[in-house]
């Protein structure tokens, strides 16, 4: 069983940046140093010696056009919709991995997302996100980024009974609140301890930054973490419990000044990644 969180050991040193995209990753509208980092941060990648693993919300498509449209470097994993799916390049081509999407299955204990749309019918406020957002596993809503606190807490209760729980952030663009379900503890941590596991890097290698509340599970699971500078309110003071409480050491998180791409590869350096 991938546990939620993990113990650093001393002596490993980083050769994998697992990011966020949106907000972190990719450059903020208008801003030439973002972009200007992150040409720096796609040259680096070139290189053999180090990994990168895309950690995002978006479903398997956006990140493609992401990739082609800003453009962003090429990664070795894309872990997407929040962690539910794992796809792996291969001979340049994409490839699900079939092993964890059998293992999400074994997690849901048979409670389909019909189940789940039922069980949650009715909360005022509450609306699924467009097709393109769901998955079998994944079931995505929205509501008004005011109402985002009081509907994820009815939306756990309701899920009590199934073995499925939720995780709540704003869209920055949209600004609305997103919550998305899942079976089990499924996040961007699950799906990436789940990852180093089954990979040839061990956790203790891995960089994993971001900006949100659905980064917050991955930011407290023990990798070293990146909060960059455009990040939600709170979100580092809300990693630095969560990693106490956890007995992580207080090396294992870095907030950056520099804000989105500039921010990763500010952290980056802090952590020595291309040294």
């Amino acid at each position: 069983m991938v546990m939620e969180y993990f113990n650093p050991q001393a002596g490993f040193r980083p050769s994998v940046l697992a990011t966020d995209l949106d907000g972190t990753l990719i450059p903020l509208p208008g801003n030439s140093e973002n972009r200007d980092d992150l040409k720096q941060l796609s040259a680096l990648f070139e290189a053999p010696e180090w990994s990168l693993i895309f950690a995002t919300g978006r479903h398997f498509d956006s990140v493609l056009e992401a990739m082609r449209e800003i453009p962003l470097p090429e990664p070795d994993w894309i872990i997407c919709d929040v962690g539910s799916r794992i796809m792996q390049r291969k001979e340049g081509t994409w490839q699900e991995v079939g092993a964890y999407a059998d293992h999400l299955q074994e997690l849901t204990g048979g409670v389909v997302r019909a189940d789940v749309e039922a069980a949650l019918e009715g909360i005022a406020g509450l609306s699924l996100q467009v097709p393109e957002h769901q998955t079998e596993l994944k079931v995505s809503y929205q509501c008004e980024r005011a109402q985002l606190e009081s509907i994820l807490a009815e939306v756990e209760t309701r899920l009590d009974a199934t073995p499925y729980t939720c995780m709540g952030s704003l869209d920055p663009f949209l600004d609305r609140g997103l919550i998305d379900v899942m079976p089990g503890p499924v996040s961007k941590a699950y799906a990436l301890l789940w990852l180093a596991t089954h990979a040839s890097s061990a956790p203790d290698e891995v960089i994993y930054a971001g900006d949100s509340g659905n980064d917050l599970a991955a930011l407290g699971a023990g990798f070293r973490a990146i909060v960059v500078a455009n990040a939600s309110p709170g979100l580092a003071a809300k990693v630095s419990t969560l990693q106490q409480e956890r007995g992580i050491p207080a090396d294992h998180l870095y907030q950056a000044k520099g804000e989105a791409s500039s921010g990763v590869l500010e952290g980056c350096r802090h952590y020595g990644l291309f040294e």
